[in-house]
């Protein structure tokens, strides 16, 4: 559940939307993905047709507002499911059904926003999955990942690389880039910056604290 280390008037926005809330979102994403996948590679689609185009959307191609998650590989859909899976039922579970849905959402329509304005084709789960693996990284900093079912890494790290390549791209991207990667990520920042303020508020206080009893 949304505990106090989020601002009430975004606890009080959650609450006031509970209504959306969708429980086994990750199930129901990683079924889209099988559709994505069945659609690209059984039945042989473009797989332009599954991104958001902003030009075809304006044109009157409304379904595409419907974006699928899209991996070309049977190997690394089997990743993508288990690893949707298991960050989704850990967010739902310990987060709450409310909290993940909305900000799937809001992740989900900044990423349309971004397209739009751009005039970018974007795949817009991809997106998505940043927000939530960011979040992710945030909640649940000391759990340990098997990267690739080998390599145990834990969650805070893995954010805070993706947190640099963003930033890296941010530094030395064009303008409609930074655009872009700015509107993709707000949901991220509206939702864990004051959890990032108050922990990083924290650290400053202990270390102060741990120097004034080393310098007695």
């Amino acid at each position: 559940m949304m505990d106090d280390r989020f601002p009430k008037w975004l606890r009080a926005i959650v609450g006031f939307f509970s209504f959306l809330s969708l429980p086994n979102l990750g199930p129901l994403i990683c079924g889209l993905a099988v559709l994505g996948f069945i659609g690209s590679n059984v039945l042989q689609a473009p797989m332009e047709r599954f991104v958001f185009d902003p030009q075809a959307f304006l044109a009157g191609e409304w379904w595409r507002l419907c974006a699928f998650p899209t991996q070309s590989d049977p190997l690394w859909l089997l990743f993508f499911c288990m690893y949707v899976y298991f960050i989704f039922q850990m967010l739902e579970q310990n987060w709450g059904e409310a909290p993940l849905t909305l900000f799937t959402l809001f992740a989900y329509v900044m990423a349309l926003i971004a397209s739009l304005i751009s005039g970018q084709s974007l795949e817009i789960w991809t997106h998505v999955l940043e927000n939530i693996s960011l979040a992710f990284g945030t909640l649940f900093p000391e759990m340990e990942l098997l990267l690739f079912f080998v390599l145990p890494v834990k969650a805070k790290y893995l954010a805070l690389f993706a947190g640099l390549v963003f930033l890296w791209q941010f530094v030395t991207g064009s303008d409609s880039q930074r655009l872009v990667l700015f509107l993709v990520l707000l949901p991220y920042f509206v939702f864990f910056g004051p959890v990032l303020f108050k922990n990083l508020r924290m650290k400053w206080k202990v270390s102060r604290n741990r120097r004034r009893f080393d310098d007695k």
